[in-house]
């Protein structure tokens, strides 16, 4: 598939700057551009039917007004919320610009993806129901008799398209209060702990602008993701920001990529894209398989900004995918690491545009002991850390210690937003808004420093592994049994173990490898990693568990879930027949 597609056989570099609409909610930016530029295309959506795979701003305002006259049908009003379970598809951008138009506030729950996930997916709804309180829950017809079932007697009415009962708005909701709620987003965490972050209108208005202007975008550029609407980056960034900023849009489910890497970079070429984002593992995936891809034809010189964040971004994927990358035409200058999340709307922090990835090569002993940015002045001693960039524009970031004091340049510490972006707080959850929300800064739980204006996240707290005394962050043990052939890419969490009787924690490393059933072959993968692990990390591992493929529990974006790991290694529900783990 190497043409282009008819739209974009004109292409040029964008030099319009794209700016945001004047209208104070999305449902007035939906009415203003459809009165405005009725037959710019708002989204194409390669995977849909035709007919379905190129809207229009004037045919996306016409389904939109079907599926919110049949949310209107159904009871749904303004100031109720709607849960909706759709894959990306014109008919899950109907109902959310639909909702819109009416006032109802939409939280998206990511669908089942095949039958076997089914039983996980109404956990998540029904925990999701129970705190939203939804009047109406939007399904595929394949899924009507399961929720029928699961909400009967709640009051909760299950629609699914397609809306073919026609209709129209007569009033939409275009003018509302700036704080009011828009978008609920819920955080990947586990079923029962997962929160609903609350944007507002105001904020979602503002998180497109900062985006917008710390691209900076362009009215020309077209936008293309693959990530589940169900998560900031693919809903606020991938979908949402595009339109505001009256941009095009190209839209491919999640499981596209995860089948098909190389589509990614094939629908860039066709649709001449110059904006593409994704997690780190994404860019790592790419660069472990290029080898084995056809690329024969691929031009990827349209390519302007391809943002990496999500998770924490390690040099050697950076390294490797710009290599791999570069025959193809990508520029290294193009690869942007960048830092954000949904509670602050969306980014934080961009890698200043035209400027090569910043990696920093420092101490690790001076930052496991003293939190320090220093040089490293032996290669045993050296660790790479890589900028996620400057804060965009209308954002602040502070790095402080333990008591909330602000840390000099290359001191490490808790990381700190604040921005009118921000969410308003956790639906339903006055308690953890407070605790995070605190004299209008947001506490991410995110770990780094600030060096020369520049943000570097080490990682999580909440991943720290603490070992006789000293801090580690999970990646560097994680990104040295990447380098073992055999290991999958993307398929390695270190976690620490509580050891009782040493009273610290043991190095636990969880490696998912194709290896998994050959005993012989998966002994020798184990002593690799823990070898690779102890001369580059500098730490040998406790214990390397070998796994099947699939078995490291992943968001939705792709970012690993250690907590969750640990309570599965804890319950023993991690390995099942894979060769007998041995502790080193």
């Amino acid at each position: 598939m190497n043409e282009v597609h008819p739209d974009r056989v004109d292409w040029r570099p964008g030099t319009t700057p794209a700016t945001l609409t004047t209208a104070g909610n999305l449902a007035g930016a939906l009415v203003d551009r459809a009165r405005r530029e009725p037959f710019a295309v708002a989204y194409h959506l390669p995977e849909e039917a035709p007919g379905d795979d190129r809207l229009t701003v004037g045919d996306l305002y016409w389904r939109a007004n079907v599926a919110g006259a049949t949310l209107a049908r159904a009871g749904v009003g303004a100031g109720d919320r709607i849960c909706v379970c759709l894959d990306t598809s014109a008919a899950l951008l109907a109902t959310l610009f639909g909702a819109a138009l009416i006032g109802a506030v939409p939280t998206l729950v990511e669908p089942p993806l095949t039958a076997g996930r089914k039983k996980l997916w109404l956990e998540r709804v029904r925990h999701i129901v129970s705190v939203v309180r939804p009047a109406a829950l939007v399904c595929d017809p394949m899924l009507r008799e399961a929720a029928e079932e699961a909400f009967a007697g709640t009051g909760i009415t299950v629609v699914c398209p397609p809306y073919d009962g026609g209709g129209y708005v007569p009033n939409p909701v275009v003018d509302t209060d700036p704080e009011a709620m828009t978008l609920i987003q819920f955080s990947s965490g586990t079923t029962s702990a997962a929160k609903g972050v609350v944007l507002s209108h105001r904020g979602l208005l503002a998180a497109a602008d900062s985006i917008g202007r710390g691209g900076p975008f362009h009215r020309e550029d077209v936008m293309l993701s693959w990530l589940p609407l169900h998560h900031d980056m693919g809903m606020v960034g991938g979908t949402l920001t595009p339109f505001l900023l009256d941009m095009t849009a190209v839209l491919v489910p999640p499981l596209s990529f995860a089948m098909q890497p190389d589509r990614w970079l094939r629908l860039i070429h066709r649709y001449r894209a110059a904006i593409s984002p994704a997690p780190n593992f994404a860019y790592r995936l790419i660069a472990s398989r290029s080898s084995t891809m056809d690329l024969d034809g691929l031009d990827l010189t349209s390519w302007r900004s391809a943002y990496n964040g999500a998770e924490v971004v390690d040099a050697p994927t950076l390294r490797s995918f710009i290599t791999a990358m570069v025959p193809y035409g990508f520029r290294p200058e193009s690869l942007r690491p960048c830092y954000g999340m949904a509670e602050l709307g969306l980014a934080a922090t961009f890698a200043p545009e035209g400027t090569l990835p910043r990696i920093e090569k420092l101490s690790r002993g001076e930052m496991l002991e003293h939190g320090r940015a220093v040089r490293a002045d032996s290669e045993w001693d050296a660790h790479e850390y890589v900028s996620s960039g400057v804060p965009v524009p209308g954002v602040k970031v502070r790095v402080v210690d333990v008591d909330g004091l602000d840390l000099p340049d290359g001191s490490a510490g808790r990381i700190l937003v604040s921005s009118d972006s921000m969410m308003t707080g956790y639906f339903g959850l006055p308690n953890r808004t407070a605790e995070d929300l605190r004299e209008g800064w947001l506490h991410t739980g995110d770990l780094g420093f600030l060096l020369d204006g520049e943000l570097f996240v080490t990682g999580r707290e909440k991943d720290l592994i603490i070992i006789a005394g000293r801090n580690y962050q999970p990646q560097p043990f994680e990104i040295a049994a990447s380098t073992v052939p055999g290991v999958r890419a993307g398929g390695v969490a270190a976690v620490g173990r509580q050891d009782d009787v040493r009273g610290t924690e043991q190095l636990v490393l969880v490696v998912e490898t194709k290896l998994f059933g050959d005993t012989a072959a998966a002994g020798d993968l184990r002593a690799a990693v823990e070898c690779a692990v102890a001369d580059l990390a500098g730490v040998r591992p406790h214990e390397v568990i070998v796994v099947q493929p699939g078995t490291v529990p992943k968001t939705p974006s792709g970012k690993m879930q250690r907590p969750l790991l640990a309570k599965m290694l804890a319950m023993g529900a991690v390995g099942g027949a894979a060769p007998e783990a041995r502790a080193g």
